[in-house]
């Protein structure tokens, strides 16, 4: 017989009523069910919505599938940054991209009226703001002749910028402020929305102003570049178009011979490291949930031995097994719902924390909220968990038999078996989430175990950067000048051992650089196969400041001047990669600063640092003095015996007093830099182990009621038993085992499921195996550990059965 449907409507309506008033005649068991549910809707939701904010979200451009980054890849299949004239040629000469922008990092010295300040800022081609298909809110962007060296000085500001510094006063356009000791007229704000992808910590837009040097030099690659496909081309149409533009922009360069072009979609290149990550934590939490509603449905099966009269009285008045279902499934459906709701306010607190853990080095971060998404996500979820949760236990207390009721025998018995599969689950779902929560412990350990090659104590460095004006410091005896006075006065500061100034920092890849040498003696390499090294430029005191070793030969001096020879340091990776271990000791590089160069003799051989992440073997590096080759961009190295952040006023206290336009920018210790390196991996064991600790509190829960209701139904016939002989000791150890046998069988199959899974987070571990023997055998213990402490208390209590009072029930 079919129902109309205003019919079905009122009996759905029926059917939710009774369920608010069944669940609510039992408080206790539904505030468990809802917190359950709570937690697993809860931590799903705040993980989907970084992953949807990262990695599945749309970037914030009309039709933002025709970006692309487009890249120069080597002989060796690198895929590199652009040289200025290689960007105006492909430019100009592609047939797949209707417009293309060209970006590089640019940080610049603000003048403000509470002092100057550093502000993180990029360069960017006129084409940028139509590539990316934003445009300011207010004012414009640039233009053709502002691309190149001699166009007009103007710069458009972020939202966040000119808030924070100009009070977002809306006449900013027009005025000028300076930057880097010249003059800049402000000519728009970008929107609140605007982020820049590949360099989001930017604050504000220069113009490209390709100097004569740019477009003559094409070995200098410095350029990100991004394109947008023309309507009706696809990605792999136009990588047709550079398979032959790229051979044509590559010959007119020797040393660009095997050169090719590699366009990649925008969106995949910005996600493309960090999606695996999120995705193997979305599947983490999802573990969480599966455990959750595993403890609901055992929850329900325990309940619904409860209500089997009930049930038995309204099946024999007529109601239908199906009726009967659809009454249970709307209570459960009723807990998921209502869990859900807690758990998107637990998942607005968890977003932001899940924010507040991740690293810097996870882009698009600032584009994560609760949307509608989102919300939709935790709505499915939520249904599906109330579904999940008390599909079983629905279709166990459907059959409701008035004999076996009243004698409690095989329902029960099929209901325990019921509750106890679903313990063996959660044990095996808990095992993988700890297993692998227990390799990122591992990984990270290793890691942070691995010799820097620095022997200060990186708590006591402190790092901090500073920027010279080439308007202000135009040639190296104005940049040699700050430098040397900055060392003076830094080395007099209360606490200082060694004070030292570099172009990077160990394990900081940012500026770090690398150029091509040849060495004296050596056969000569094509122009394409030249020694590469890391360089960084120093002053004497470095290898102290970092504790770095000298292996041979001296360390550079302050007598290493203009005037004297041109020398350098290498380090034993240098060695053994171009001279195969022979003594590096005068040796001379050539070609190291350009054609015309006479020569760097080598006078000393330093340790191996690591210097790109505590997982990859060091480079060859070359530590060249600035007293020789002058830099505009510096570090700050304070090696100290006490705090190094109380130091940071004072030493931009000391900056300004050289040059009060000149600001010190982001001091933080060289702890804070090694920590930064492992950020990733730090945060997928954070995460892990939260998971894995929720994971083996539900899993401990589960355990605890099945066997606390077996010993309910089973009271009778263990005081029958005691009533008999049985030993307390006995009884006890009958009731641990029953629970120590579930989790016997939940690890085994754990360990099957752990053995399949932690095989995904191979490229995220470090000194240890996706089945490292330890680990799984440590978690197991864990486990039983744990199943036999959540039986302990149900088992005393068992103990405490009075046989007189069983017996008189028999």
């Amino acid at each position: 017989m079919e129902f109309a449907p205003s019919e079905r409507m009122d009996t759905a309506l029926q059917d939710l009523k009774y369920a608010v008033r069944t669940l609510a005649r039992t408080p206790a068991f539904t505030a468990a069910a809802i917190l359950a549910i709570a937690l697993g809707v809860g931590g799903s939701s705040a993980m989907f919505s970084v992953l949807e904010g990262v990695v599945l979200r749309p970037l914030a451009s009309p039709h933002p599938e025709r970006l692309a980054r487009v890249y120069e890849v080597g002989r060796d299949g690198y895929r590199g940054s652009w040289s200025v004239p290689d960007y105006f040629d492909f430019a100009k000469e592609n047939g797949s991209f209707e417009s293309t922008a060209a970006l590089r990092r640019a940080t610049v010295n603000m003048t403000t009226d509470a002092g100057p300040v550093q502000i993180p800022g990029a360069q960017v081609s006129s084409g940028f703001f139509a590539t990316l298909g934003v445009h300011p809110a207010m004012g414009r962007g640039f233009t053709g002749e502002e691309d190149r060296e001699g166009g007009a000085h103007v710069a458009v500001l972020t939202d966040g910028l000119w808030k924070r510094e100009f009070g977002g006063d809306r006449r900013i356009l027009g005025q000028s402020v300076v930057l880097d000791a010249g003059s800049y007229t402000i000519v728009g704000v970008m929107p609140k929305s605007f982020s820049l992808p590949l360099m989001r910590q930017a604050e504000i837009l220069l113009p490209l102003e390709a100097t004569k040097r740019d477009l003559e030099n094409r070995g200098l690659h410095m350029l990100t570049v991004v394109a947008r496909l023309k309507s009706g081309v696809s990605l792999q149409g136009a990588q047709a178009d550079l398979d032959v533009l790229g051979p044509r922009i590559a010959s007119r360069l020797p040393d660009h011979a095997g050169q090719k072009l590699a366009a990649v979609s925008l969106l995949d290149d910005l996600v493309g490291n960090v999606k695996p990550v999120l995705q193997a934590l979305l599947g983490a939490v999802a573990i969480v949930l599966l455990i959750a509603c595993a403890n609901v449905a055992s929850m329900l099966l325990a309940r619904g031995a409860a209500r089997q009269r009930e049930l038995a009285i309204r099946s024999a008045l007529g109601s239908g097994r199906g009726r009967i279902i659809r009454q249970l499934l709307t209570e459960s459906v009723l807990l998921g719902v209502v869990g859900g709701a807690l758990g998107v306010l637990l998942s607005a607190w968890g977003v932001d924390g899940l924010v507040a853990l991740a690293p810097r080095s996870i882009p698009r971060l600032d584009e994560v909220r609760l949307d509608g998404i989102v919300l939709a996500f935790a709505l499915l979820v939520s249904v599906a968990s109330g579904v999940l949760a008390g599909v079983v236990p629905a279709i166990q207390a459907s059959r409701p038999d008035l004999v076996e009721t009243l004698k409690n025998g095989a329902a029960t018995t099929a209901r325990s078996r019921a509750r106890g599969a679903l313990v063996v689950a959660e044990i095996a779902l808990a095992l993988v989430l700890v297993v692998s929560a227990g390799l990122m412990i591992r990984t990270l350990v290793r890691l942070l175990d691995v010799r820097t090659g620095m022997s200060a104590d990186p708590a006591h460095v402190l790092v901090a950067d500073v920027t010279l004006p080439r308007a202000r410091y135009p040639d190296t005896a104005s940049m040699q000048s700050f430098q040397n006075r900055l060392l003076e006065r830094a080395a007099l500061l209360p606490g200082v051992q060694t004070a030292a100034l570099a172009s990077s920092v160990p394990l900081d890849p940012q500026f770090q650089a690398v150029l091509s040498a040849e060495i004296e003696g050596e056969p000569v390499p094509a122009p394409s196969e030249a020694p590469e090294a890391e360089v960084n430029w120093i002053t004497p005191g470095y290898l102290d400041a970092l504790g770095v070793q000298l292996v041979q030969g001296r360390p550079l001096s302050s007598s290493d001047t203009a005037a004297s020879g041109q020398v350098v340091l290498v380090n034993q990776a240098f060695v053994r990669k171009y001279l195969h271990g022979r003594d590096a000791v005068g040796r001379r590089l050539l070609k190291f600063r350009g054609d015309d160069d006479k020569g760097w003799t080598i006078v000393g051989v330093v340790g191996d640092v690591h210097t790109q992440a505590l997982d990859k073997l060091p480079q060859p590096m070359i530590l060249v003095p600035r007293s020789q080759w002058a830099q505009s961009y510096m570090r700050v190295l304070l090696r100290t015996s006490g705090n190094p952040m109380a130091l940071a006023p004072l030493l931009r206290t000391e900056v300004l007093a050289l040059d009060k336009d000149q600001p010190v920018a982001n001091p933080r210790t060289l702890e804070n830099v090694i920590a930064e390196s492992v950020g990733e991996r730090r945060f997928q064991m954070t995460l892990l182990t939260g998971f894995g600790l929720v994971a083996l509190l539900l899993a401990a829960v589960g355990i605890y009621g099945v066997v606390a209701y077996s010993v309910a139904q089973r009271s009778k016939e263990i005081g029958i038993r005691m009533a008999l002989g049985a030993q307390r000791t006995s009884v006890l150890r009958m009731v641990v085992g029953a629970g120590v046998r579930l989790a016997i069988f939940g690890v085994v199959l754990g360990l099957l499921a752990a053995f399949a899974v932690t095989h995904a987070l191979e490229r995220a571990l470090y000194g240890v195996s996706a089945t490292d023997p330890l680990t799984f055998a440590a978690v197991s213990a864990l486990l039983l550990g744990i199943a036999a402490l959540a039986s302990w208390a149900p088992a005393r209590r068992a103990t405490r059965v009075d046989p007189m009072v069983s017996l008189r029930a028999e």
